[in-house]
């Protein structure tokens, strides 16, 4: 029997649709590019809404996304023949108490489409215990199956490396996110790069299944 996921769909789909939200409303961000922000984000609502142990790890990740045709999406930085991870090519993602979550997952096959990817890749929600990973990229076979390896010193590297509008965007995260089935208040985001205030709007394209 699957184990059951450590987050309801719920309070899954609310983190992700508050990140991608603030990170639309900005107008300055690549919403798909910004998964250090939605694991910072997501590790921190864990941590302070939750009282769940979570942290931020960075690295390399693949996941077999298309069994039938053998499609796999690695997260990383080609070196040739080999797929290798450093600040300049990464993934992250949660680990909360054994499991991996990555609450950008449901948009990611708009980065792979972006990186000349030749297939589509569901919008679903992604959450595994880390026992169930692979013992290496090539041993992944089967459906949901993934494979990852993180280095705190990315992590450290690439948080380190944050600006002052990353940490406002955390935390405008922070004061609007509410535990479904809580509605949450109405807000405003501003800042230098908008020229009016606009009211956040919760959206983000919808999760139709999980990995």
């Amino acid at each position: 029997m699957p184990k059951r996921k450590l987050l309801p769909l719920a309070d899954y789909e609310r983190i992700y649709q508050v990140v991608y939200s603030v990170l639309e409303a900005s107008g300055i961000a690549q919403t798909h590019r910004a998964c250090s922000l939605f694991a910072s984000v997501g590790a921190r609502i864990l941590r302070e809404h939750y009282g769940l142990k979570a942290t931020v790890s960075m690295g390399s990740m693949a996941l077999m996304v298309d069994e039938a045709k053998a499609n796999v999406v690695v997260y990383g930085r080609l070196d040739g023949d080999e797929w290798v991870y450093d600040s300049k090519g990464f993934h992250a993602w949660v680990e909360c108490e054994g499991w991996l979550i990555d609450f950008m997952a449901p948009i990611m096959g708009i980065a792979f489409k972006e990186d000349g990817a030749t297939f589509n890749v569901s919008s679903k929600m992604l959450q595994k215990p880390l026992d169930e990973r692979q013992p290496h990229l090539h041993a992944i076979q089967r459906q949901g199956e993934f494979f990852c390896v993180c280095d705190p010193a990315v992590a450290s590297e690439v948080l380190n490396s944050q600006g002052p509008l990353y940490q406002d965007l955390v935390g405008i995260c922070m004061a609007w996110f509410r535990k479904p089935p809580k509605p949450l208040p109405s807000m405003l985001l501003g800042g230098t790069h908008i020229d009016a205030p606009r009211p956040l709007v919760l959206k983000a394209p919808a999760i139709i299944g999980v990995w």
